[in-house]
């Protein structure tokens, strides 16, 4: 019963009358070979989706007229959110959404938290507007339950009503259009697949340099990069530096998003030193500028626990840094397709020592992980990405009637 109601309810809300209502009379560019896009994303922030945004914008920019409209932290219920889709889908010649569920706010109603609500009124402002629209599904879900019987009613109408006003959506693996198609039940006619973008001007240093800049000389340095957070498994790696080579360094290079995360953060910190190995591990917090710990770095780690993509991946492949990560199906694209990383099992922390021992004392293998890195470069570099976009985006304007 529990699902039956919100099919029905989402089929009526979301559906037919959503569709039909966006469809009405759609804006045609008056000149085909120009084209301007409005850009909705997280903006001059410190997060992915906003670093991600700007690296986009700045390729697109190339051949196509950017606009971007920063998504704020406002209340949820504020009016704004409705006013910005109405003006958005009413503004240049097409619409693409960067979509995370973090990136719009929350609705707490009782006990209850309603994750990203103040989507629900912006994709309602879409409908009334005669744009395409774009939407890129940065992190599928990998459940759509919620925990009760309305919970799962909002989750399901919430996606129901995006994916109905997306003309087109992207994923960035084929575990996310996989799950796009089996989970959420969209048709495979209105997913593509577009890589993450890989940082465009790696700024290439001289390694011993850049340790000696960071106070690492004469260290051998393996790095975790990015924020801070249990899920990408920091707490797998300090245990085993006390098995390693002792010239080996630990390097964490990233800071706490969430106030969980800031625990964390000093939960890592009496591990090594339970572990007696605080000496060994460098906290670095944020960096501004990471194109020295980038090249000073000979191994990187993504001990991940569970992942949909990474962008810290792609930025490592930039810089041809040897990468060793956890068997999730996001990374083992990545390993099938190009081969450079290497992989263990995830959680298996007796598999990551013995990979970490086999990359540290094997420079062949990082040889020639960082040559097929430039191979996976080449394909994925900003400008290479952009362009799959335009692609995209002329595709969506030139068909005159929604995909179902």
């Amino acid at each position: 019963m529990i699902k039956r109601i919100p099919k029905k309810l989402g089929r009526l809300l979301a559906g037919k009358f959503v569709k039909k209502l966006h469809e009405r009379r759609m804006h045609v560019p008056a000149d085909n070979n120009s084209l301007a896009v409005n850009l909705v994303t997280a903006w001059d922030k410190q997060c992915g989706i906003a670093t991600y945004s700007a690296f986009l914008a700045e390729e697109l920019k190339r051949e196509a007229k950017v606009y971007v409209s920063s998504l704020p932290k406002k209340h949820a219920l504020n009016p704004y959110f409705a006013i910005l889709g109405y003006n958005v889908g009413h503004s240049q010649d097409i619409v693409h959404v960067q979509f995370e569920y973090g990136l719009f706010s929350n609705l707490k109603f009782g006990k209850r938290n309603l994750t990203a609500f103040a989507s629900l009124p912006f994709y309602l402002g879409l409908t009334l507007g005669n744009r395409r629209v774009i939407t890129t599904i940065h992190e599928p879900r990998k459940t759509n339950t919620a925990g009760s019987r309305s919970g799962f009613f909002y989750t399901r109408l919430l996606d129901k009503l995006i994916f109905t006003v997306s003309d087109l959506i992207i994923v960035h693996t084929l575990e996310s259009k996989e799950l796009m198609k089996t989970l959420y039940g969209v048709s495979e006619s209105k997913l593509r697949v577009i890589p993450h973008g890989s940082f465009e001007k790696p700024n290439f240093l001289n390694k011993e340099e850049c340790k000696l800049k960071l106070g690492l000389q004469g260290k051998t340095v393996m790095t975790i990069l990015g924020f801070v957070t249990p899920k990408k498994g920091p707490d797998l790696v300090i245990p085993l530096l006390p098995q390693l080579n002792p010239n080996v360094q630990l390097v964490i290079a990233g800071g706490p998003q969430t106030d969980a995360d800031a625990q964390f953060l000093e939960k890592l910190k009496r591990l090594a030193e339970q572990y007696h190995c605080l000496d060994r591990v460098t906290f670095m917090g944020y960096l501004s500028d990471l194109s020295p710990i980038l090249n000073a770095t000979d191994l990187a780690v993504l001990p991940y626990r569970s992942v949909t993509d990474s962008g810290v991946l792609h930025l490592l492949v930039s810089y041809r840094v040897p990468i060793l990560a956890s068997d999730l199906k996001a990374f083992k694209e990545i390993y099938q397709e190009y081969g450079c990383i290497e992989l263990f099992k995830s959680e298996d922390s007796q598999d990551l020592l013995v990979k970490i021992q086999s990359l540290l004392s094997n420079a062949k293998l990082r040889d020639s992980l960082k040559a097929k890195c430039e191979d996976m470069w080449d394909a994925t570099k900003w400008s290479s990405i952009a362009q799959r976009h335009i692609g995209v985006y002329r595709e969506v304007l030139s068909t005159r009637t929604k995909n179902t």
